[in-house]
């Protein structure tokens, strides 16, 4: 590491794998190693590239981890997802993320004793706190057990007036589940108006729909956002957001992830919780990418995406810090991970090029997470297995052309199983006798695959350890480049025999 402060960027040479050698690491989004079953896309669908790349277990195939403890979650519980499996593929190390982070400094007290709450705090005397996020448990976006937690620490220290503004998930868990969700929350709600607070929900609306839109895809989305939880407008009106939630659900026919906005009204027809000047914001989601947006709209003046009508001079912070290059929101609660030392950074100051791309939707999985369409229909997953399949083997042909290495693995699972499971493991049905379909990333390992003609003879993989995850891959890489990792990145998949 170089004296105090000072990084020593110089990576030794590994002592038995040349340099020089063209790597391409390949990870795929949402694909997990699970038993073959109907509900196993993967296993369903045409796959001949990466059943191939099977046979090459033990020595040169084998599955990792990709979520709880192995990506810096707080339980083994919590299922992975690609802001998380990327940090760890690119970092090397395990760090405490966005869930994990929010937990300790709920727990310790920290969240409120930092520069971001005293700026929110500015307002309770005569404004009101709005809470905007994900209403769920699903520890992917947000949990609620978090916002429960920093309802009553927000009580605790002042706010007199809070307004929830909630979406609903239904892809990071069951579809359905909202009603739970919004009851708990109201039950909550009420508590505190028993203390004196006025505790309202204000608006809401699904996930997908409202709001939660990422990587300036469609910008319709959070203009719906804007309109429901910043003007109060919103083309359904109610007098509770139980209401809301049921009453679109049935008369709809939509899935939580999906529900129109609302807004909540009191007994004159008026929105009972708009923000206006004076009024702090907290958006409480602790995943980066689909709150970016709505960040931008709440916190630049010179805005163009969508007419907001009106601008409220408001105190803003994001529960994280959501965009650390473009420094927004310029104020947060709870400090990000000092994620340094990213294996890319490694490898540049040794003279390796890095060239990264991705899908449209995903840039920021190999951008901004790294330094990879869930809908729940079956049927589309297969074909997309399959696509995926393809995309695979030309890469692995164009391996081949330069004499090159590759790596094959992926962020987390979800395609490998897409059917809701009771605690047997046998499928749920619906009233209808129907599947009910799965649409929420798994607790799976993920597979990685090595290989290529630039591979050195005697190069497989260790049998020492079997609870290896995502951050080992950082220097298993770093191998195949020819160098030896840092002392304290997670050890190397991989290992050099003598023929």
């Amino acid at each position: 590491m170089g004296s105090a402060g000072e990084v020593n960027w110089k990576l030794a040479d590994h002592p038995k794998l040349p340099k020089d050698k063209i790597v391409a690491v390949v990870v795929l989004d949402g694909w997990g190693e699970a038993n073959p079953d109907p509900y196993n896309c993967i296993h369903v669908a045409d796959t001949p590239t990466m059943d191939s790349l099977r046979k090459g277990a033990p020595e040169k195939w084998r599955v990792i981890k990709a979520h709880g403890n192995a990506v810096g979650l707080p339980t083994e519980d919590d299922m992975g997802n690609s802001e998380v499996g990327h940090n760890a593929l690119g970092a090397g190390r395990i760090f405490a993320q966005g869930a994990k982070l929010v937990d300790l400094d709920l727990a310790s007290g920290k969240i409120y004793e930092g520069e971001g709450f005293n700026y929110i705090k500015e307002c309770f005397e005569t404004g009101t706190l709005h809470l905007i996020g994900l209403l769920s448990d699903g520890g992917v976006h947000s949990r609620l057990d978090q916002l429960q937690l920093l309802l009553k620490g927000a009580a605790q220290h002042g706010a007199k007036r809070i307004c929830v503004h909630i979406l609903t998930d239904g892809r990071d868990v069951l579809d359905g589940t909202s009603v739970g969700f919004v009851e708990t929350l109201e039950k909550e709600l009420a508590e505190l108006r028993a203390k004196g607070v006025y505790a309202q929900i204000a608006s809401g609306g699904g996930c997908m729909y409202v709001t939660m839109d990422r990587y300036e895809n469609d910008w319709d989305v959070v203009k719906r956002g804007w309109y429901a939880h910043v003007l109060g407008e919103a083309p359904y009106k109610f007098k509770s957001a139980v209401e809301a939630v049921k009453k679109l659900r049935e008369d709809l026919k939509a899935d939580d992830q999906y529900l129109p906005p609302f807004v909540i009204v009191d007994e004159n027809g008026n929105p009972v919780g708009p923000i206006n000047d004076g009024d702090a914001v907290v958006t409480f989601n602790f995943r980066a990418d689909r709150m970016v947006m709505l960040a931008k709209a709440l916190e630049y003046e010179d805005f163009d995406k969508f007419d907001r009508v009106r601008f409220p001079q408001i105190h803003y912070a994001g529960m994280l810090q959501y965009d650390g290059e473009l420094k927004l929101p310029s104020h947060y609660l709870v400090s990000p991970p000092e994620i340094d030392r990213t294996s890319g950074e490694y490898l540049v100051h040794n003279g390796i090029r890095t060239f990264a791309c991705s899908e449209t939707v995903k840039f920021g999985h190999v951008t901004f997470f790294w330094n990879g369409n869930r809908s729940g229909d079956i049927q589309a997953t297969v074909v997309g297995c399959k696509f995926t399949d393809d995309a695979v083997k030309v890469i692995l042909d164009a391996i081949e052309q330069v004499g090159g290495i590759y790596v094959v693995t992926a962020d987390h699972g979800n395609a490998e199983d897409m059917v809701k499971r009771d605690k047997s493991g046998k499928p749920l049905l619906d009233k209808n006798g129907n599947i009910q379909v799965l649409t929420s990333h798994t607790l799976q390992p993920v597979p990685i695959a090595i290989g290529g003609p630039g591979l050195a003879p005697g190069v497989r993989y260790r049998k020492d350890l079997p609870n290896a995850g995502l951050a080992n891959v950082a220097a298993t890489v770093m191998n195949l480049h020819g160098f030896e990792a840092p002392s304290d990145y997670e050890p190397t998949l991989v290992e050099v025999v003598d023929n």
